[in-house]
């Protein structure tokens, strides 16, 4: 099968699609193609309007030449008989789909999850420098029930996702809903969800590394559960990151959350060489299930706000002496009594929130304490940091140190 399916990438055809080229509409190329062709996109008068794609071939390549602009706001994404919930949908026969090298805005539906991107039980899908934003939603995914291999090493690769929302259905509608196998989210810039979390993912296991995540209108981060999350390993990689409260948030003021919301949850949630903060109370972490937990290792958290801030917060049977690390940089105020974190590599730094503010993301130098994961397979990994996330300018090499020298 895997020689087949070689011998016929081979032998890939583009399509290109524009003015002057031999398709108009994305939708009839996508129709004509081959598995393992590639589509290019040009643009053309008028643009692309109320384009509606559904993919279900595999292997495609769909790009644009330019950044090229999809508005779908004079289109009902409702999802019924051949309409597709999204401005691109890739069915689950789609597997090693990538879209990359559009703006996708305006996709709306009476359901309220009208989306930029939507992968509906595929593999292998790649979603690359694309800016998604004012959409009722701007990238969903989601598995098969049953099949614990659907929706499989998913890639958000290099994309801004903001201000998606729905203002007519506050709280269900997210910059990213994830769900599915597996995930890997980075090197993206994640901000400004209108009315739900700027990251929702039911996925069974999710890497979220190198992005800049801030402003949303609830959590900045909400990893709950799905049919096979009951499973052990059921785990949230966080791997530097910034992530920062709006001051001004009105909603879940909680930064990130991990555990159950209607089911069940088996798994711990590594946080590594990220930089947190807040101004809030509300915990950094809520561990919310009795079968959840957190390691932090060498993560600065800043907040000078609160006298008695919570860096981690314990609910629905979850077990604050199970939550450890070590070599972390915590604002003064915050208290780990009650955990595993191990005190004798605790650095409260009173001046963190100042530093931080007068050499952004150089605030600190010093070697890493060694960190690893597991992944959703029960397999273990060595955390070797290699970029370092700058909030809105891009990436930075690490040099395996913590935020670099300089």
């Amino acid at each position: 099968m895997l020689i087949a399916a070689a011998i016929l990438f081979a032998h890939r055809s583009t399509l290109n699609v524009g003015d002057g080229k031999p398709f108009s509409r994305i939708e009839d190329a996508v129709k004509a193609a081959q598995p393992g062709d590639e589509i290019r996109v040009y643009p053309k008068v008028g643009g692309y309007k109320g384009a509606a794609v559904v993919i279900s071939t595999s292997g495609l390549k769909i790009s644009g030449d330019t950044r090229i602009v999809i508005d779908g706001a004079d289109f009902e994404y409702s999802g019924i008989g051949q309409v597709p919930r999204a401005i691109f949908q890739v069915n689950p026969e789609a597997d090693g789909v990538t879209i990359s090298n559009f703006e996708l805005k305006g996709a709306h539906n009476g359901s309220h999850n009208g989306s930029g991107i939507r992968i509906n039980g595929a593999s292998r899908c790649t979603v690359q420098d694309c800016l998604i934003h004012e959409n009722d939603m701007g990238i969903m995914s989601n598995g098969v029930v049953g099949d614990l291999h659907a929706a499989s090493k998913q890639l958000i690769d290099h994309c801004e996702i903001y201000r998606n929302g729905d203002f007519a259905d506050p709280g269900f509608n997210h910059n990213l809903y994830l769900g599915g196998t597996s995930v890997t989210v980075q090197f993206c810039d994640i901000h400004d969800s209108l009315t739900g979390h700027n990251l929702k993912s039911r996925a069974h296991f999710i890497t979220v590394q190198y992005c800049s995540i801030h402003d949303s209108s609830n959590c900045e981060l909400d990893f709950v559960d799905a049919w096979d999350t009951d499973r052990p390993n059921s785990n949230v990689l966080l791997l530097g990151n910034i992530i920062r409260k709006n001051p001004d948030a009105k909603g879940n003021r909680t930064v990130i959350n991990f555990g159950q919301e209607r089911g069940r949850r088996d798994g711990t949630i590594f946080l590594v060489n990220n930089e947190i903060s807040t101004d809030f109370m509300s915990p950094v972490v809520a561990l919310t299930g009795p079968n959840v937990t957190a390691r932090f290792v060498n993560n600065l958290v800043d907040n000078l706000s609160q006298s008695h801030p919570v860096l981690v917060g314990v609910e629905n049977g979850a077990i604050l002496s199970r939550v450890s690390g070590n070599s972390n940089v915590l604002s003064p105020n915050y208290d780990v009594s009650g955990t595993a974190i191990d005190t004798q590599t605790l650095y409260a730094d009173p001046h963190l929130s100042e530093r931080l503010a007068g050499h952004p993301h150089r605030a600190l130098t010093f070697l890493p304490s060694k960190a690893s994961y597991v992944d959703g397979t029960g397999t273990r990994h060595e955390v070797k940091p290699t970029y370092r996330a700058t909030d809105r300018t891009g990436w930075i090499t690490t040099h395996d140190s913590f935020i670099g020298a300089g």
